[in-house]
């Protein structure tokens, strides 16, 4: 990469140029954040809940909190946080996971709303710099008397810059932003189903009827 020719072309931008480069910092630093926020998360609920559902059966819930003790991500924190409640019947405890969802759902949408605010003003951004820089074009023209078409097109090229940065900024912006969104969602419904399957197992757990799925089991010795 020419970084010569880069920061040549951020300068013959303008101050938009300026503002799309810091917009695009911002969008990557969200994206990289998002990306790892993630891949910290729990992936498999099933096998979480297949332990979980073990130690319950067994009667131990104390040992089913160590289990999500040592899971990382979220999913394990909410499970928990259910488990020290699991002595009480079950809409107590359906009540204290909804809690515990809703107030990790602000986590999972966390910054979010500033790449969907990028991917909206980036295109307008670069419109703008676009207008300035034909403005300043022109004034060019009519200072120097020089107006042939190599001229005016050169220096209409120049100002159209920003408009394609501020597109480019936007698309990659609007990429992330539905891809994100689509992994929240997925990631919120699995949460919920986990949660539901949880208070199913201590409902049953409490009033001494086994978990009646062969899932949740106990293994075979």
């Amino acid at each position: 990469m020419d970084f010569g020719n880069f920061f040549q072309t951020i300068i013959s931008g303008g101050p938009a140029m300026w503002a799309l480069l810091l917009l695009s910092i911002v969008a990557v630093a969200i994206v990289i954040e998002r990306l790892f926020f993630f891949a910290t998360q729990h992936s498999d609920s099933k096998a979480l809940l297949r332990q979980l559902g073990q130690k319950i059966a067994a009667d131990d819930l104390s040992g089913a909190m160590k289990t999500c003790q040592e899971n990382k991500g979220m999913l394990p924190r909410i499970l928990e946080f259910g488990l020290a409640r699991g002595e009480k019947n079950r809409a107590d405890i359906t009540d204290a996971l909804s809690i515990a969802l809703m107030e990790n759902l602000n986590a999972l949408e966390r910054n979010l709303g500033i790449i969907g605010t990028i991917a909206v003003i980036a295109p307008f951004v670069g419109l703008f710099g676009t207008v300035l820089g034909i403005i300043k074009a022109f004034q060019d023209i009519a200072l120097k008397g020089n107006s042939t078409p190599a001229v005016v097109a050169a220096g209409v090229s120049e100002a159209l810059i920003t408009t394609a940065a501020g597109l480019f900024v936007a698309v990659i912006s609007v990429i992330f932003f539905n891809y994100f969104k689509t992994r929240i969602k997925a990631y919120n419904q699995d949460m919920i189903v986990a949660a539901n399957q949880l208070a199913e197992m201590l409902h049953f757990h409490n009033t001494g009827a086994p978990i009646p799925t062969d899932l949740y089991q106990p293994a075979a010795k």
